[in-house]
């Protein structure tokens, strides 16, 4: 008889903290674990081939400052991206442009690279 005095409100008392485990489980918040971490894997497209973008050539500045008549013909003076060339009928500067006709106030030339007539006009001042 002693034992179940004691064993009975030990099993009660072991029943009442399940009760109450169960009670607090279901109404409490989940505790955030800030040392806790997950590894969430993604699914990023990969790179099929990378692209590279050649700078495109910057366009030639030709100016006309005029002409002058030579021992050997008529001269033209001409500016291409800055360096100055003094160039007859025929001949090619700047490895790029080719003099066709020298008139007072204009100069046309044949682009050698795209075969374009360019006209250049005097220059003004």
């Amino acid at each position: 008889m002693k034992l179940k005095v004691i064993i009975l409100p030990l099993l009660l008392m072991v029943l009442q903290l399940k009760v109450d485990l169960l009670v607090e489980k279901k109404y409490k918040r989940p505790v955030r674990d800030i040392f806790y971490v997950t590894i969430v894997k993604r699914n990023l497209p990969r790179v099929q081939k990378i692209v590279t973008v050649t700078p495109s050539e910057k366009p030639d500045i030709i100016e006309y400052y005029g002409n002058t008549k030579g021992q050997r013909g008529v001269v033209a003076v001409l500016s291409l991206n800055g360096e100055v060339y003094t160039v007859r009928e025929g001949e090619v500067f700047g490895n790029r442009y080719r003099v066709i006709s020298i008139f007072p106030d204009r100069v046309i030339l044949l682009n050698k690279k795209s075969g374009k007539k360019i006209t250049i006009k005097l220059k003004e001042g």
